[in-house]
């Protein structure tokens, strides 16, 4: 699919449900919101259904009370097959327990991403590599259906763009990015007030966990490679809830001999999860890819169910090449 047929999608299906990854980011949830409240206004019946509830950090851009997680707030529609599935920021295996009821169930799949796939999608798809974020094109295909932004729309595609390019400085951030950032700032986003809600509004909990896992950093191949990790004890000793422990990752970037950084963590049911970060030399994609994950070059992710340091040894025995 291109912009233009993307928008005669939505122009022509009346019902979408949307949804984005495990665990969902400032990006997804920003893309999800934006698209459900802009297609609404103009008479759509659409709805937000994610297999996980959102950190209550982002609460303050779902003005609308649109969010909802299955099982929790919300049900599966009831004709769920007079609905067009959509899938943001991920690929349909990644959108959680809901996978099965919603791919086989829904009429159609369509999947909007900026990440690049593992493989060949067999969904119909708009995917930009090179965007900055999922919120950028969410932005292009609402450009192109001239359906204005709403003070409410500009605000969730602000805070994703914001989020997923790091506050405007990793690698996708293009000029393009920060013209789109000027017209959602004209339509009623605030910036400081996003950047505090993002970045300001941390739990005691929160400190206590940056605290308790920056302890455990080991440096490896010459001070390039940081390793954290988190086990569920240290997760409920600290107080703090897991959504809390997104930004641990980025912190051993700050040192200048730092080129990538990996976080094992653990959330309070045992289910286990690697994030990894770069300065560009260490491809994460390709990396998490090999363990069946996936993201960007400088930032991606996996699953997985090995002991720490098992996982950890694979982990930095394919980062290794890179430094050699």
């Amino acid at each position: 699919m291109t912009l233009d047929d993307t928008r005669e999608y939505f122009d022509e299906n009346d019902k979408f449900l949307l949804t984005t990854h495990e665990s969902p980011d400032g990006d997804g949830l920003g893309a999800e919101y934006a698209l459900c409240s802009a297609l609404l206004d103009i008479g759509k019946e659409v709805r937000i259904l994610n297999s996980d509830p959102p950190a209550h950090k982002y609460n303050f851009f779902d003005q609308k009370n649109l969010i909802k997680t299955v099982n929790i707030d919300d049900e599966y529609p009831e004709d769920l097959g007079n609905w067009n599935l959509i899938v943001l920021d991920t690929e349909p295996n990644n959108i959680g327990s809901m996978v099965d009821t919603v791919i086989s169930g829904c009429r159609e799949v369509v999947v909007l991403d900026h990440h690049s796939p593992k493989g060949t999608l067999e969904y119909r798809n708009w995917l930009v590599p090179n965007a900055s974020s999922t919120c950028e094109m969410i932005f292009r295909i609402l450009e192109s259906m001239r359906v204005g932004f709403k003070r409410d729309v500009a605000v969730a595609l602000y805070t994703g763009i914001v989020y997923d390019t790091g506050s405007f400085i990793y690698p996708k951030t293009q000029a393009r990015t920060f013209r789109i950032a000027e017209t959602l700032v004209s339509s009623g986003a605030i910036p400081n007030e996003i950047f505090s809600n993002l970045y300001e509004s941390k739990s005691k909990g929160a400190l206590m966990l940056a605290s308790l896992v920056t302890s455990t950093m080991m440096l490896y191949e010459e001070d390039r490679v940081a390793v954290q990790i988190m086990p569920r004890d240290t997760l409920i000793a600290s107080g703090a809830d897991y959504d809390e422990s997104q930004e641990i990752v980025n912190f051993p970037l700050q040192c200048g001999n730092v080129r990538v950084s990996v976080f094992f963590k653990e959330n309070e049911h045992g289910v286990k999860r690697c994030s990894m970060r770069s300065k560009g030399e260490v491809d994460c994609a390709a990396i998490s890819h090999l363990f069946d994950g996936g993201g960007h070059k400088t930032a991606s992710g996996f699953g997985f169910e090995k002991p720490f340091m098992e996982i950890q040894e694979e982990v930095l025995e394919a980062i290794r090449p890179y430094f050699t």
